[in-house]
C-alpha cells in the first residue's frame, strides 16, 4: 500500500534539510522506504520483526541478504499524522530520528565505513538538536535556544521495553549530544555559517572524534 503523498512530504523535507546542513548529495530517498501501522503489522505476523516493535513511534529496519541489504523505515501513522496536520516538537523529533538513521548509515555504506548503534543514534540525538536550533533560529533569531535544549535533553523518557544494553546506548548518546548542544548553540550565536561548518566536520568523524567534539562543551 502507498502512503498518502501527503504524510510523506514533511519526511521529504526532513531529509532535505539534514542533506544541506551536511552538505550531503544522497541518491537514495526516505519516503521511498518509509512504513506504517499497517506494514509494520504484516511483519509482525510474518515473524520478520518483534512483536515489541509495534508498540514504537520510529525504527530503522535492516534484513540483511546475500551481497545486499534491505531497508524499511517506520514511521508510526501518529507521527505521520501530526506532521502533515500541526507539527510539534515530539513528532519532528521522532521523524528527525528515523531519517538521521536512514541517512547516517547509507551514507557509511556509500563511504565504505562501519557504523555502529552508538554512531547512529549519536548522530541522530545531534541532529534533533541542529535542526530544533536553527528552525528557532529562523523564527526567533535563537531566543529560544536554551529553552529548546532543556526541553530536548533534561529528563530523557525511554521506552519502558528497551534491555538494559539499549537503555545504556541511548543515555550514553543522550549525555553527548546533550554537552555537545550546549557547543553548537554557541556556535550558532556566532552565526548559521560557523554552526554548518562545525556540523560538516562533526558528521564525517569516525565515533573517538565525535566524542573528543562533544567534550568540547562544559556539562550543562
Amino acid at each position: 500500500m502507498r502512503l498518502v503523498e501527503s504524510s510523506l512530504a514533511p519526511i521529504e523535507g526532513i531529509q532535505r534539510h539534514l542533506e544541506a546542513i551536511y552538505s550531503l548529495e544522497l541518491p537514495q530517498r526516505a519516503i521511498d522506504f518509509v512504513i506504517g501501522d499497517q506494514e509494520l503489522e504484516a511483519l509482525v505476523r510474518q515473524g520478520q520483526v518483534p512483536p515489541i516493535l509495534v508498540d514504537t513511534h520510529e525504527q530503522l529496519l535492516l534484513s540483511p541478504g546475500e551481497g545486499e541489504l534491505s531497508v524499511a523505515l517506520y514511521l508510526s501513522d501518529e507521527v505521520r499524522e501530526e506532521l502533515d496536520r500541526s507539527p510539534s516538537l515530539q513528532s519532528h523529533c521522532h521523524a528527525t530520528e528515523g531519517v538521521s538513521h536512514f541517512l547516517m548509515l547509507l551514507w557509511s555504506v556509500r563511504q565504505e565505513r562501519l557504523v555502529r548503534l552508538l554512531d547512529l543514534e549519536f548522530q541522530a540525538e545531534v541532529d534533533k538538536a541542529s535542526t530544533c536550533l536553527l528552525l528557532d533560529w529562523g523564527t526567533t533569531g535563537g531566543t529560544g535556544a536554551r529553552a529548546l535544549l532543556r526541553r530536548l535533553f533534561c529528563e530523557p523518557r525511554l521506552e519502558p521495553h528497551l534491555s538494559d544494553d539499549e537503555r545504556d546506548r541511548y543515555l550514553h548518546a543522550h549525555r553527548l549530544a546533550a554537552r555537545y548542544a550546549c557547543y553548537l548553540a554557541e556556535r550558532l550565536e556566532k552565526g548559521v555559517e560557523p554552526l554548518l561548518a562545525e556540523l560538516r566536520r562533526f558528521y564525517r568523524l569516525p565515533m573517538e572524534g565525535k566524542r573528543s567534539r562533544a567534550r568540547l562543551a562544559p556539562a550543562a
